[in-house]
């Protein structure tokens, strides 16, 4: 009689697990939610997934929502046939840049940079009246300063080339680090006459250049690039700036 009733608990528990078919043709399941992660392994036609939690990442198809499945990779939702575009289980994927900052607040460089890539690594589309979340949720703007004050987990939606000078320090280009910001910025500079960048990285050790990460405009979107020491916009000529609240 035991036998029974465990065998009647363990029936009525199996139907709570759910299972979804894959719907694309070898679709690949990755260690992030975007095409720029690697592939963590391939999933067949009518596979079955169990979804574990789900994020917002790279847009595929128009649906920007990924599934980590029970093998521990994401893959876009678009091609997990769930019955339903939106959620189908509560848990959030942790993915990574959330950190321990408040907005405003001190943060260290390594949490800025996870931020900024937060956005490079799901192609963030530009746009200077568009909006997508940071690692929390917080919707910013989603042009060059929106982009950075994102990064900065400053006020949301975002500063402005022309006033983004008011949480930031001018210095020198020698001195740049990691989450400090390079930009033609302050009065003169709205709309597209500015442009801000995120410091990643020098080229080399000559520091004639550096990586960026930055959403440089509607044919590139939110990328990784490489500047010059002193680009120009227009007749502005770019300065190297840090945060005031970075640790």
């Amino acid at each position: 009689m035991r036998f029974s009733i465990l065998a009647l608990s363990a029936a009525l528990v199996a139907p709570l697990v759910s299972a979804y078919p894959i719907s694309g043709t070898d679709v690949n399941c990755r260690s992030g939610p975007a095409t720029s992660y690697k592939v963590v392994k391939t999933y067949k036609k009518g596979h079955d997934v169990k979804v574990t939690c789900q994020t917002v990442g790279e847009t595929i198809k128009g649906d920007n929502l990924w599934d980590k499945t029970s093998d521990g990779c994401y893959v876009a939702d678009y091609y997990v046939k769930t019955g339903t575009t939106g959620r189908v289980v509560k848990a959030e994927c942790k993915t990574g840049g959330t950190g321990d900052s408040t907005t405003n607040g001190k943060i260290t460089r390594k949490e800025i940079i996870a931020r900024g890539k937060y956005w490079i690594d799901r192609h963030v589309p530009y746009s200077m009246s568009g909006y997508y979340p940071d690692p929390k949720g917080t919707k910013y703007r989603t042009d060059c300063s929106g982009f950075v004050a994102m990064a900065l987990h400053a006020s949301a939606p975002g500063y402005s080339t022309i006033d983004l000078p008011r949480i930031g320090k001018q210095i020198a280009w020698k001195d740049l680090q990691p989450g400090d910001f390079v930009g033609t910025l302050g009065p003169g500079t709205g709309g597209s006459n500015g442009h801000v960048t995120l410091f990643l990285s020098w080229t080399d050790k000559t520091k004639k250049a550096y990586n960026t990460l930055e959403c440089r405009g509607t044919a590139y979107g939110c990328v990784a690039h490489t500047r010059k020491v002193g680009w120009k916009d227009g007749s502005f000529t770019s300065k190297p700036y840090r945060y005031i609240h970075v640790v």
